[in-house]
């Protein structure tokens, strides 16, 4: 039987390290890539505390969705979801230029873009973090 507990902590480990680095490309100037990190840490703090719950099947990429499954366990869940919403916006647009008019993806966002996805993160890993105690 799996260990469900360190496997949850393994990912809020990965989610907490992942919001280091935005925060590194933030202050680097990469703001499409802080903007993505900041999207990949909260997902994977939403994947930790569903395999908290003992959840087997944790798949996708949609915070949105993940929200939605953690919401089985915590109604709460439901209070995150815009949150969630915005920055599902940044896991394809900030690395893909078909997604976009003209330019490309590491010309697109700015320094506003990057804070707002990691206030958005540092959010919903909040949220997590005290459902993980």
């Amino acid at each position: 039987m799996p260990d469900y507990l360190a496997e949850g902590a393994r990912w809020m480990r990965q989610a907490e390290q992942d919001l280091v680095d935005a925060h590194f490309l933030r202050e680097g100037g990469r703001h499409n890539l802080a903007c993505f990190m900041g999207q990949q840490a909260a997902e994977k703090a939403i994947k930790a505390y569903l395999y908290h719950k003992r959840v087997e099947d944790v798949w996708g990429h949609s915070l949105l969705d993940l929200c939605e499954d953690a919401k089985l366990f915590d109604m709460m869940f439901d209070t995150v979801k815009s949150e969630a919403r915005q920055l599902d916006k940044y896991h394809y647009i900030t690395r893909y230029p078909e997604y976009l008019p003209g330019g490309t993806s590491s010309e697109a966002f700015d320094e506003i873009d990057s804070e707002r996805s990691l206030e958005l993160c540092e959010q919903v890993m909040g949220f997590v973090r005290e459902r993980l105690v």
